[in-house]
C-alpha cells in the first residue's frame, strides 16, 4: 500500500518538476537579451550620439528587468533542486519498503561494545534499527536519534509525550516529505555554526546610531556631488575625490571583512536551508505538547525564520566579496562593506545567543521526522501501551522482530513478570537469540515513543542490560572468558545503580567447561535474584532448567523445540517447558555422511 502511495507522490512531483524545467528554459535567453540591450543603449549614448535621457532610462529599465530575471531564475533553480530532492525522498522510501536501506546512514560511529544493550541488540551498524529508522542528514540530528535509541527515558510520562508527538508527525506526511527534501541540500562539511559563535570581534562605533548617521551623510554628499558634476555645476574631480575617500574608508576594515568572509561566509547555503526548514514549520499547527513546545521555542520570543534568512543573505554577501569591480563601485558610492559589517555585528548582538538552540531544535525535529517516517511505512506495527500492572514488565502477543519481513517472520506471545527469570532452552538455530533480540529491540522502540512489531504490547518502564556478544581481544590480552567476567561485573554494577533492570543473557559462561559453567551460572542467577532484576537467559545447558523445580516461583522454563526426521524442522515458536531435541550431533552426522 505505501509503495503505491510513494509512486503516486513521485508522479505528482514529476509533473511539478516538468513545469519548473519548462520555465527555466526561457530565462537564459531573456537574461542575455536584457543585458545586451542595456549595454548597447549605454554604448549608443556615448559612442553613437543617441538621445542620452531616453537611452539611459531604457538601459536602466533593461538592467532592472535583467536583475528580476536573474532572481526568478535563481528561485526556479531552487525549486528544481527541491523537486529533485523530493524525488530522491520518495525513491529512498520505496527502496526501504523493498528491504534496501543503502541510502541511509548506518550509524557505525555510534557502535559501543560496552554499552548496556545497543551492541547486542543491533541498534547501530549495518541493517540495524538505526539504519532502518534514520533519515537524518545533519550530524547533530543523527546524534540525537542515536541518543533516543541508546537511552531509557526517566518516566512513563516522557514516553507518552514522545508517542503523542510522533503519532502527530505520522499524520503530517506532506510536512515530513517537505522537511526531508529540504534537508537533502545540506553540506555537512560546511555546517559548523560554532565558527560564528567563536567570531568575537565587534565595533560599537560602527553599530551606533551616530555611526549610521555619518555613513548616510557621507553617501548623500558623494551622490549629490555626482549629480552636480553631471549637471556641470561642479567639476568631476570633486566627485572623484569623494568617491576615493569612500572607497578608502571600508579598506580600514578589510582585515575583519576578509576574515568573516573566509571563516564563515560559506555557511550561507546551509543557513538558507535552515531558514527554509523554519519556513516549512511556521504554518504548521502542532497539537502534541513536544511539537508545540519546539515550535514555540523557534518562533515565540524571536522569529528564527526571519533571523536565519537575514543571516543567510549577509553571509552570501560576505562570500561574494571576491568580485573586485562590483566591490569598488558599491563601496565608492554606497559604502557597502560598512553596511554589511554593521548588519553582521547587529545580527550577532541580537540573535547569536539563540542560534545554536535553534539549530538544535531543528535537528530534534529532523530526528522525529525520521522516526515518524519509519512508523508511517509500517502501518501494521502497533502503538504499545503502558500497563498499570506493577507486577508485569512486558505482556505481548504476536511479537516479532522488526528486521524480518512479514512473510518470513514467526510471531510469539510472552508475559514477563517482574522479579522472575525465564530460562530458555532449545537447539542451535531454533530461535533463542532472535527471540531475545526481539524482546529487547521492541522495548527500545516502545520507550522511544515508536510503534512495535506486535499485535499487542503492554509494558512498564524498566532499565535494560544485555550480554550476548562477548569477544576476546588479543591486542589487550583479554581472553573470551575474561571478557565474559568483565561484562558480568558491568552488569552487576549497572543493576545495583538502577531501580529495576531486565537482563538479557545468551549462554552464560561459554568460556569454561560444562560443570564449571553450570555451577557458575547457578551461583550467578541466585545472586542476581537478590537484586532488583528480572532475567531472560538462553542456554543449551538443560541442567540449568532444574532451577524451576528448586525455585518454582522465581524461575520458569521456556523452550524452542525442533522436530528431527529426514529433515529438521524449526517452528520458531516459544512454549513452556524444557527442550527435548538437540541438533548438534544430528547435523554433524548428516554432514559426515554426505562428505565421507
Amino acid at each position: 500500500m505505501n509503495k503505491e502511495y510513494y509512486k503516486k507522490k513521485m508522479e505528482e512531483n514529476a509533473l511539478e518538476l516538468d513545469k519548473v524545467k519548462s520555465r527555466l528554459r526561457i530565462f537564459p535567453f531573456l537574461k542575455i537579451v536584457c543585458f545586451v540591450a542595456g549595454v548597447l543603449l549605454v554604448i549608443g549614448t556615448f559612442q553613437w550620439g543617441w538621445d542620452r535621457t531616453i537611452c539611459l532610462i531604457s538601459a536602466a529599465l533593461s538592467f532592472v528587468v535583467f536583475s528580476l530575471l536573474y532572481r526568478w531564475d535563481e528561485y526556479y533553480l531552487q525549486k528544481k533542486a527541491y523537486y529533485m530532492a523530493l524525488h530522491s525522498v520518495f525513491t529512498n522510501e520505496i527502496s526501504f519498503l523493498e528491504g534496501d536501506y543503502a541510502s541511509f546512514d548506518k550509524g557505525e560511529q555510534f557502535i559501543d561494545k560496552k554499552h548496556a544493550y545497543s551492541y547486542d541488540l543491533d541498534i547501530f551498524g549495518e541493517n540495524s534499527i538505526y539504519h532502518m529508522i534514520n533519515r537524518t542528514v545533519t550530524h547533530e540530528a543523527g546524534a540525537i536519534l542515536a541518543g533516543k535509541l541508546s537511552s531509557i527515558p526517566g518516566s512513563e510520562e516522557e514516553i507518552l509525550a514522545k508517542q503523542e508527538s510522533l503519532s502527530e508527525l505520522v499524520r503530517k506526511d506532506d510536512f515530513r516529505h517537505r522537511f526531508m527534501a529540504i534537508c537533502k541540500g545540506f553540506d555537512e562539511e560546511k555546517n559548523n555554526y560554532t565558527l560564528i559563535t567563536e567570531h568575537k570581534s565587534n565595533n560599537s562605533r560602527l553599530t551606533s546610531r551616530a555611526g549610521l548617521a555619518l555613513i548616510y551623510i557621507s553617501i548623500a554628499i558623494t551622490l549629490a556631488s555626482m549629480l552636480l558634476a553631471w549637471m556641470e555645476i561642479i567639476p568631476w574631480s570633486v566627485f572623484i575625490t569623494l568617491f576615493m575617500i569612500q572607497l578608502f574608508v571600508p579598506m580600514t576594515f578589510n582585515k575583519v571583512l576578509n576574515r568573516v568572509g573566509s571563516d564563515i561566509g560559506f555557511l550561507y547555503k546551509n543557513t538558507r536551508i535552515h531558514a527554509d526548514l523554519l519556513q516549512s514549520m511556521y504554518p504548521e499547527t502542532f497539537n502534541a505538547a513536544e511539537n508545540r513546545d519546539l515550535k514555540e521555542h523557534l518562533f515565540g520570543t524571536y522569529n528564527s525564520r526571519e533571523a536565519l534568512k537575514e543571516l543567510s543573505v549577509l553571509l552570501k554577501k560576505f562570500d561574494q566579496r571576491s568580485n573586485a569591480y562590483i566591490l569598488v563601485l558599491l563601496n565608492g558610492l554606497f559604502l557597502r562593506d560598512l553596511f554589511l559589517l554593521r548588519q553582521f555585528y547587529r545580527w550577532k548582538d541580537k540573535y547569536l545567543p539563540h542560534l545554536q538552540s535553534w539549530i538544535s531544535a531543528l535537528a530534534e525535529m529532523e530526528a522525529r521526522v525520521s522516526q515518524a517516517t519509519y512508523m508511517f511505512n509500517l502501518p501494521e506495527f502497533i502503538q504499545p501501551l503502558i500497563t498499570e500492572r506493577a507486577d508485569i514488565l512486558i505482556e505481548a502477543s504476536g511479537l516479532g522482530h522488526p528486521f524480518i519481513s512479514k512473510e518470513k517472520r514467526v510471531d510469539n506471545d510472552i508475559v514477563i513478570n517482574k522479579k522472575q527469570f525465564l530460562i530458555i532452552t532449545g537447539a542451535n538455530m531454533a530461535g533463542k537469540s532472535t527471540f531475545l533480540r526481539t524482546l529487547g529491540v521492541n522495548y527500545i522502540l516502545a520507550v522511544s515513543g515508536m510503534n512495535v512489531c506486535a499485535s499487542k504490547f503492554s509494558f512498564t518502564l524498566f532499565n535494560l542490560f544485555s550480554s550476548m556478544r562477548n569477544t576476546d581481544d588479543l591486542s589487550s590480552g583479554t581472553s573470551y572468558f575474561k571478557a565474559e567476567l568483565e561484562r558480568m561485573r558491568e552488569l552487576i554494577r549497572y543493576c545495583r545503580a538502577h531501580r529495576h533492570t531486565l537482563i538479557i543473557l545468551d549462554e552464560l559462561l561459554k568460556g569454561t567447561n560444562s560443570k564449571d559453567k553450570l555451577d557458575g551460572s547457578v551461583l550467578f542467577l541466585k545472586k542476581m535474584a537478590e537484586l532488583p532484576v528480572t532475567g531472560i537467559i538462553a542456554t543449551h545447558d538443560l541442567e540449568l532448567a532444574k532451577l524451576e523445580d528448586e525455585f518454582p516461583g522465581l524461575f520458569q522454563n521456556y523452550c524452542f523445540e525442533i522436530s528431527l526426521s529426514e529433515e529438521e524442522h524449526y517452528s520458531y515458536k516459544i512454549q513452556r517447558g524444557v527442550s527435548r531435541n538437540l541438533n548438534a550431533t544430528y547435523l554433524l552426522q548428516k554432514i559426515l555422511s554426505e562428505e565421507l
